[in-house]
This record gives structure tokens, C-alpha cells and sequence, in this order.
């Protein structure tokens, strides 16, 4: 099996025809990861089983109290009030759709939200520069190694409406597959991004 290094997300409110449901929860990041490995399946809201993913994809959890005592208890900061200041920074769907669909991108009948490119620093590098040369503008990234997959390469994107640089986070790293020097590099669909990659 060849691991891909791109992957795309939908979101939709109807029952992805023709697509199967993934057979138990899990994480956004897990489900990233196996759509790299060439999978192509949809999880309803009810199916992304990690608390911040639901809170950054608009699917779950709003009392921000709860979720910075989780953050607390993951080490992902030092205090409830550092917990909170972080939660209230971030870019997230304000009310997620019923349904998230996960490909290997692209696929000729799915056309994606967002899209998530894997590559080594280098591979980032020259495809930034190159969105640069032909765009005229920087990518102005917000990252904190918290929340990456479903935070800086979910709705940051979809929400801004701009491109973003993540390095990852102890979640993603491993629920996606990532190879120590790996990043990704997350762009809605409508992105002058998509033709430089």
C-alpha cells in the first residue's frame, strides 16, 4: 500500500452517497491518517471522538470550561486560564455539517473543502514559494502544536479562507502518520494552491 501525500476533506449535510461510514469512532487526525492510506469514507459528527476536534470542526462541545480543563490534563497548557486564552483564540466552524467525508486527493466524483498536503520541509518550502511567486503574497500561519489536524488544517483554512503551515501536534503526529520532518500544508479547495501542487 502506497501512503498518498495529499489528502482532501468534505463536508456535506446528506448521507454521502455510494461512500461507506467508517465502522467506529475515532479521532479527525486517525481519520486523516487512514485516508492517506488510500481509504475513502464518511464519519458522521457523533463519530469524532476527540473533544477538541469537535470543538475546532463545530460538532461537539462549546463550554469552553470543560474542554480547558482537558487541554490542562493533556499538558497542552499550564492553567485553565492559559487553556481558555488559547480556546478563545482559535479559528473554528461555528456549526459543522452532519457528515465529514475522507479521501485520498484527489478523487475524480468528490470534490473537497479543504486539502492537506504532507511533504518535508523542503517540499513545503518550494510549494509556498512557488504560491508566493505566482500570488503575490505570503501565508501568514497560525500553529501552537495543539489542535493541528483538525484546528490549523481543518477550520483555520475553511474559515479564513487562507493557507496555513502546521507542524503537527502529539496527536496528528502519529494519528495521521507522520515521518519525523514531515509538515503539512492545509488550503481550502479554492486556493491558488492547488496549482502549485
Amino acid at each position: 500500500m502506497k501512503v498518498k501525500n495529499m489528502v482532501g476533506i468534505s463536508f456535506s449535510d446528506e448521507v454521502p452517497a455510494g461512500i461507506p461510514r467508517v465502522k467506529f469512532p475515532n479521532k479527525h487526525c486517525h481519520f486523516i491518517g487512514k485516508a492517506r492510506k488510500g481509504d475513502i469514507f464518511y464519519a458522521r459528527r457523533e463519530d469524532i471522538s476527540c473533544p477538541l476536534a469537535r470543538f475546532y470542526l463545530g460538532t461537539g462541545n462549546t463550554d469552553l470550561r470543560s474542554l480547558s480543563r482537558i487541554l490542562v490534563s493533556w499538558n497542552d497548557s499550564i492553567d485553565e486560564e492559559i487553556a481558555l486564552e488559547y480556546l478563545r483564540s482559535a479559528r473554528k466552524l461555528e456549526a459543522g455539517k452532519s457528515y465529514i467525508i475522507y479521501f485520498p486527493y484527489p478523487q475524480k466524483d468528490i470534490n473537497p473543502d479543504v486539502i492537506i498536503k504532507i511533504g518535508s520541509p523542503s517540499e513545503i518550502m518550494a510549494i509556498v514559494q512557488r504560491f508566493s511567486s505566482i500570488n503575490g503574497r505570503r501565508i501568514d500561519a497560525s500553529l501552537s502544536g495543539i489542535g493541528a489536524a483538525c484546528g490549523e488544517c481543518t477550520a483555520y483554512p475553511l474559515v479564513t479562507g487562507r493557507e496555513n503551515v502546521s507542524l503537527g501536534c502529539y496527536g496528528s503526529r502519529p494519528g495521521i502518520g507522520l515521518k519525523e520532518g514531515e509538515l503539512l500544508l492545509a488550503f481550502p479547495s479554492n486556493s491558488r494552491m492547488v496549482e502549485v501542487c
